[in-house]
């Protein structure tokens, strides 16, 4: 029998230190699913003028500047100044003199009106504490008839997850806490709240794509412990619950992923993504 270990509720994460900017910057499966739906399906043209909202350690900024050539000019936007200390190393090693990373809030961009013709963003827009904001500033330095591109994954998120979340609180007598779980999760948006922000915006729908896939585990321990999850996730899961609470609750957790693991032989956690593109009028 497998025994929880709660070891990852010890788990913290400081952005401003380097060592997170250089340990993420190994590409994910996760962002690298999210980065080929955005570069599989947006439209690819020399001369043109280019914002990656959220660029971090430089993806996809550096393979769109390869993928458009040295006839554009790309710009790369964060708040993450270690992520943007890593990326500035990369920009110097690629020696792309075509593009340039800016450190500030994407709620207020330092651009003039009117500047780009591409803004991109994958998996941006659930990290934004203020998303129409930024959607506001995206329409104001596009220019008009711009197009912007942004990836991101949806309510349904690791639904089994929940699910065993859900079932831990309800037998834990902590169905209080449900609504956070609840707000949690919802944070991510649907395909017609997410359509709604952007005419909000300004910006007119011209293409939206639905797909998913699946990340596999061995058990509990696994998806718990994974790096994903500790950057990622837990920090979100964790504030369900209060500090008192959650090594009971997460170890109730992680048993009945254990329970699960042993009868299917292995965790499938369900991922939907979104391609999003939209035009300035």
């Amino acid at each position: 029998m497998l025994i929880a270990m709660t070891d990852y509720l010890e788990h913290s994460n400081d952005f401003s230190h380097p060592d997170l900017a250089s340990a993420v910057d190994e590409l994910s499966l996760w962002s690298s699913r999210f980065g080929h739906l955005l570069l599989d399906n947006l439209e690819i043209r020399r001369g043109v003028s280019l914002l990656d909202i959220g660029c971090a350690n430089g993806f996809p900024l550096f393979e769109l500047a390869h993928v458009f050539g040295d006839s554009s000019r790309l710009t790369g936007i964060d708040v993450w100044r270690a992520a943007l200390k890593r990326a500035g190393f990369k920009l110097g090693f690629y020696a792309l003199a075509n593009v340039s990373l800016v450190e500030a809030d994407a709620a207020q961009q330092p651009f003039h009106d009117a500047a780009f013709d591409l803004i991109v963003s994958n998996l941006g827009i659930n990290n934004w504490a203020n998303p129409q904001a930024v959607l506001a500033e995206c329409f104001r330095v596009a220019k008009p008839g711009a197009s912007l591109v942004l990836t991101t994954n949806l309510v349904g998120h690791y639904k089994e997850f929940y699910e065993v979340f859900r079932e831990t609180l309800l037998e834990m007598k902590l169905s209080a806490r449900l609504a956070k779980l609840e707000t949690q999760n919802a944070h991510r948006g649907t395909r017609q709240s997410l359509s709604g922000l952007l005419r909000q915006a300004g910006w007119n729908l011209i293409k939206l794509i639905e797909d998913n896939f699946q990340m596999r585990f061995a058990d509990g321990g696994a998806l718990l412990n994974h790096s994903l999850t500790k950057i990622g996730f837990l920090g979100g899961w964790r504030s369900v619950v209060e500090p008192d609470e959650e090594r009971e609750v997460f170890g109730t957790i992680e048993r009945k992923l254990n329970e699960t693991a042993r009868r299917d032989g292995e965790l499938r956690m369900t991922v939907p993504m979104l391609y999003l593109e939209a035009r300035k009028p």
